[in-house]
């Protein structure tokens, strides 16, 4: 196992050492990859980076197509991430791992600093709140941010006996723009 996984890994850096030396230049990547080259990657470490970017992709494709129960999926994640670096811990202490050069890439892999920094990277403007209410037959929703407002309506019509629309569809109704004084400085009106 140990021979095929180290036969696989060598193949793979071969492939990017060539994708590499073609993109920075052949000298400073043969400096980097003779550093790297005499340290094989802790294969637990391997493991339990592997194991928290399954967790955080799959974490993350759940609170992307169901919204409303995200913050259950975050705090689980946040349990998978405390377990994760808990074991990492264990097993950095018990093989005694040095941190250089492979290694120190998978350590950070078991953390969830990249998962943040994708997090941060990826993340839209934040919501401040969002309100609905029931306005000349159709359900209105307003999204609050920093500097704007979003007003959508219902594409299906509200009654007083059904106060809440057959589905969740809304179009754009409108988007009011605030500056820093928080006066309206622009309305934009949407059909």
């Amino acid at each position: 196992w140990n021979y095929r996984f180290n036969l696989y890994f060598r193949l793979a850096e071969n492939t990017l050492f060539h994708k590499l030396q073609t993109a920075c230049g052949a000298r400073t990547l043969a400096v980097i990859l003779t550093e790297m080259n005499g340290n094989n990657p802790n294969l637990k470490l391997l493991a339990i980076s592997v194991i928290n970017l399954l967790l955080e992709i799959f974490i993350w494709s759940i609170v992307k197509s169901d919204q409303s129960a995200s913050l259950g999926y975050i705090f689980i994640l946040f349990i998978g991430w405390i377990i994760l670096v808990i074991a990492t811990g264990i097993i950095i202490y018990k093989d005694k791992i040095k941190f250089k050069n492979w290694n120190l890439l998978l350590f950070i892999f078991c953390t969830p600093i990249p998962f943040l920094v994708f997090f941060k990277m990826t993340s839209k403007e934040p919501v401040l709140g969002t309100w609905e209410y029931n306005k000349k037959g159709h359900r209105i929703r307003e999204i609050t941010y920093e500097n704007r407002k979003e007003y959508s309506s219902s594409v299906d019509k509200t009654t007083e006996e059904y106060p809440i629309p057959a589905n969740e569809k809304y179009h754009l109704d409108s988007i009011v723009h605030y500056d820093e004084n928080n006066n309206i400085s622009k309305t934009e009106r949407f059909k």
